[in-house]
């Protein structure tokens, strides 16, 4: 297969024809012009005219069109990560109270075992274990869930 030359149906082929075809439309333009000025428009020159500022008022509102929907979804992707953004906020929000909870009920825990006679501070220990077997499934949780820890 020749590398070099243009597959006629492919997307940068279909684009560099429709440049030549603006690019020679533009050159059509200009040389009409140029006869308006001098006052030697024929009427084959206007229906020529006509054409192409028919196909130049097509081409620029399709333009418009396309611009004005990517536009409009860029702003709904905005809207979009401004909500992720929202939720991510919440989420570290309810993680730093979270942790907090823990931290206090560790103090708690703490405060318990020194109270506690040595006989009965396997049951801190067992709250102390099932804190951190939540953790621990949290966290595998997390993992599944984001694709990091």
């Amino acid at each position: 297969m020749n590398h070099t030359a243009h597959r006629t149906d492919s997307r940068r082929a279909r684009r560099e024809q429709r440049q030549t075809v603006r690019q020679t439309r533009h050159e059509r333009l200009r040389a009409l012009l140029a006869r308006v000025d001098q006052g030697v428009l024929t009427s084959e020159d206007c229906a020529v005219l006509r054409g192409d500022v028919e196909a130049e008022i097509t081409e620029n509102e399709t333009h418009r069109r396309s611009a004005g929907g990517q536009q409009a979804a860029s702003m709904r992707l905005h809207r979009t990560l401004a909500a992720a953004d929202t939720c991510l906020i919440e989420t570290e929000t309810d993680r730093d109270l979270y942790a907090a909870r823990l931290a206090r009920v560790e103090q708690h825990l703490d405060t318990l075992s020194a109270r506690l006679p040595e006989s009965e501070r396997h049951l801190v220990e067992a709250l102390r274990q099932a804190c951190a077997d939540d953790d621990q499934v949290d966290a595998a949780r997390d993992v599944v869930e984001t694709g990091r820890r």
